[in-house]
């Protein structure tokens, strides 16, 4: 089976979109050494988590996995648990833009057969999760019915609490309310700037009615070290991020939102933009959500992109409990749990 990384649509359009960008808009700049991600008083009943593209993929993967821990997901330009089922070739053809193909009954058995191996939680809870969907009818690197067949998937488990907005014509990426490239065109940052605040509607659909989106702290943005949680070839970037509001910080109990970039949205590409940027910060600050960005890595020809593995490039395992960067991520977790 072959995992690199293959010549075709997705390399094309993603290739295309670098060479739009103003110069130096993807150059990595040198990232200082940062400290050990530290613990907070946080609701262990709280997790939620959610991503973008690449990074959907892999929030889905993580909240069937770990579905006894995590109380809802958000998929944004995503598409179905374990779609690629670890074909690099099936990733770039059902998985992006031609979802018609996918039996979405495969990918329930699938679950299945891994929850009665132990390699994920029983998918029983997945029922009680809140789920909140975007695709966009423009989006031609991941089509729109990726998503559709993700909440076909969630039927089969009986998930009542699904939200899915299908009707803004944007690029691929993540839509802002007011931050990146025009809403239209999928460029670097692949933040899109649409007068759509999908961070605020995500955090509301995982915690129901939360205060006035407030203003972010940067100060608050904070680095932390990744390297007690995997290597470069797990791969994870050498730092990420995590957003720290200020009663957080002085001890109050607090919710936790991990948030989970796409495609060259890590530092390789667009440094901290998607932590700074993307939105859930001004809801975490009034809110007392803690927002955890890891942060992916490019490893050789297999993930050129510094794509989250939603595809088998770190191996077989790579949806359920012992894939790399699965385990890497739950370590996160832990820590900043206290655990």
């Amino acid at each position: 089976m072959k995992r690199t990384w293959i010549l075709g649509f997705l390399l094309t359009a993603l290739n295309a979109a670098v060479h739009a960008q103003a110069p130096g808009e993807s150059e990595q700049r040198p990232v200082p050494a940062a400290p050990a991600l530290p613990s907070y008083r946080l609701d262990p009943q709280s997790l939620t988590i959610s991503g973008v593209s690449s990074g959907a993929y892999m929030a889905v993967q993580m909240q069937v996995a770990f579905s006894s821990i995590f109380k809802g997901a958000a998929s944004v330009a995503g598409g179905v648990y374990g779609c690629a089922e670890a074909d690099a070739g099936r990733a770039q053809d059902e998985c992006t833009v031609h979802p018609e193909k996918i039996r979405v009954a495969d990918q329930v058995q699938n679950a299945r057969a891994f929850a009665a191996h132990g390699l994920i939680d029983p998918t029983s809870n997945l029922a009680r999760h809140q789920v909140y969907l975007f695709s966009s009818p423009k989006d031609s690197i991941i089509k729109a019915e990726n998503s559709e067949k993700l909440a076909e998937f969630y039927q089969a488990f009986n998930i009542a609490g699904v939200q899915h907005d299908s009707t803004l014509e944007s690029a691929h990426g993540f839509p802002t309310l007011d931050q990146g490239a025009p809403c239209t065109r999928g460029l670097l940052p692949w933040l899109l700037d649409c007068g759509f605040d999908t961070a605020g509607k995500i955090l509301e659909k995982m915690y129901g009615p939360l205060k006035a989106r407030g203003t972010a702290d940067p100060s608050r943005l904070r680095p932390f070290s990744q390297m007690d949680f995997g290597t470069e070839s797990t791969p994870l970037f050498s730092n990420g991020w995590v957003y720290v509001p200020e009663a957080c910080e002085r001890g109050a109990t607090c919710r936790l939102h991990v948030a989970l970039h796409g495609c060259q949205m890590n530092p390789n590409w667009i440094q901290d933009k998607f932590a700074r940027l993307a939105g859930y910060n001004e809801w975490a600050e009034t809110n007392q959500i803690v927002v955890l960005y890891p942060q992916s890595a490019k490893l050789g020809t297999v993930n050129p992109y510094s794509c989250w593995d939603w595809f088998g490039f770190t191996g077989p395992d790579y949806a359920n409990k012992k894939g790399a960067q699965m385990r890497a991520l739950m370590g996160m977790i832990n820590r900043i749990q206290g655990l």
